[in-house]
C-alpha cells in the first residue's frame, strides 16, 4: 500500500509508515528480505523457519510476510525493548525464543547463534533475515519508500532542495530513500537525529527509550559522507514534540518518530521556506509506559 505524504505546516513533509501493514516501516524491508530470499531458493514456503533479532518493529513486518507463506518466525527480543510489543509479537504468531536465557544476561545475538548453530538437533531449517547486514532491506527502501515520496514531492512542491530529518537503526531507509530521492533529481540534505548521550558516528552509545535509533551499533547502511547536520535530542523534548504532534494533528507519533519532529521544527525555524521531510516510522502506543513517566 502507498502511505500518505502529509503537510504538517507549508513545508514540513510527514511520510505516515504507521499507516503501513505491520505498523510501520519495516515491514517494506521485510517483504524485500523475504521474497528475495524466497526467488534465490535460500527460503522455502512451509519449510523454512525465519529467525531474527529485532526490537520490534521488523519483527511485526516478519509476521504479516511470514504468515503469507505459511512460514514460522523465531525471534529473539531484548527484554528493554516494549513490552506490550513484545506480548503483541507472541499473540500474533511469533514464538519469542531464549526468554529465560535473555533474563540471565544473554543477548539477542547470542540466541540467534545458538539457535543456527543447533537447528539440525531443533528439527529446523533457519533462514537468518540479519537486518543489520542484508543488503535486500537497504533495496526494499531503494525500491519502494524512496520513490513512494519521490512521486508524492511531485504533486507537492516544485522544489528540489530537499531537508530529510531522520534517524537510524540500520540505516537502511535512512539510505535508502537518500538514495532513491537523488536518483530522482532532488539534492538532499540529511540531518541525523539521535538520543542524548549517543553517537554513531564515533560509536557511543547509553540506555535510551528512543526504540528505533541508536540501538547499540553503529547503523551497518550509514554512509556519512551524507550527513550534514547531526543533532542530539532528549527524553522531555521527545515528549513534548509526542505532545504537539498529537494536540495539532491528531496523531500519537512513536518515541523515535517524536524526536525528529523535534528537530524538524527547529530546522524550520532557521529555514522556513525549504521543504523539511520526516518519517512518521510507527505510533505512539507502543509505549505506554512512556506516557505516565
Amino acid at each position: 500500500m502507498i502511505t500518505p505524504l502529509i503537510k504538517y505546516d507549508s513545508n514540513l513533509l510527514v511520510k505516515m509508515e504507521f499507516v503501513n501493514a505491520s505498523g510501520s516501516h519495516k515491514v517494506r524491508a521485510a517483504r524485500q528480505i523475504i521474497s528475495s530470499g524466497i526467488e534465490r531458493g535460500e527460503i522455502i514456503p512451509n519449510e523454512t523457519t525465519i529467525i531474527e533479532k529485532t526490537g520490534g518493529n521488523f519483527g511485526f513486518g516478519l509476521i504479516s510476510v511470514c504468515q503469507k507463506f505459511n512460514m514460522d518466525l523465531h525471534l529473539a527480543v531484548g527484554l528493554g525493548f516494549s513490552k506490550i510489543k513484545r506480548q503483541c509479537l507472541e499473540s500474533l504468531g511469533a514464538t519469542l525464543i531464549g526468554k529465560d536465557v535473555l533474563a540471565n544476561g544473554k543477548t539477542p545475538k547470542e540466541v540467534v547463534d545458538y539457535h543456527i548453530k543447533n537447528q539440525k538437533i531443533m528439527g529446523r531449517k533457519y533462514f537468518f533475515t540479519d537486518q543489520f547486514n542484508n543488503i535486500d532491506g537497504l533495496k526494499g527502501h531503494i525500491n519502494s519508500t524512496g520513490p513512494e515520496i519521490a512521486n508524492q514531492l511531485k504533486k507537492i512542491t516544485h522544489q528540489k532542495n530537499i531537508y530529510f530529518v531522520s534517524c537510524a537503526g540500520t540505516g537502511a531507509s535512512l539510505m535508502g530513500i537518500y538514495e532513491a530521492l537523488s536518483n530522482e533529481g532532488y539534492s538532499v540534505d540529511v540531518c541525523l537525529v539521535e538520543p542524548d548521550g549517543c553517537n554513531s558516528k564515533v560509536g557511543t552509545f547509553t540506555e535510551h527509550r528512543f526504540e528505533g535509533m541508536s540501538v547499540g551499533v553503529v547503523p551497518s547502511f550509514l554512509k556519512w559522507e551524507v550527513i550534514k547536520d547531526h543533532f542530539f535530542v532528549n527524553q522531555q523534548q521527545m515528549l513534548d514534540a509526542q505532545k504537539k504532534f498529537f494536540l495539532e494533528h491528531g496523531q500519537f507519533l512513536g518515541n523515535t518518530s517524536s524526536a525528529c519532529f523535534h528537530v524538524a521544527c527547529e530546522a524550520l525555524k532557521k529555514e522556513p521556506n525549504r521543504p523539511t521531510l520526516m518519517i512518521a516510522y510507527d505510533h505512539g502506543l507502543w509505549y505506554p509506559e512512556m506516557v505516565s513517566s
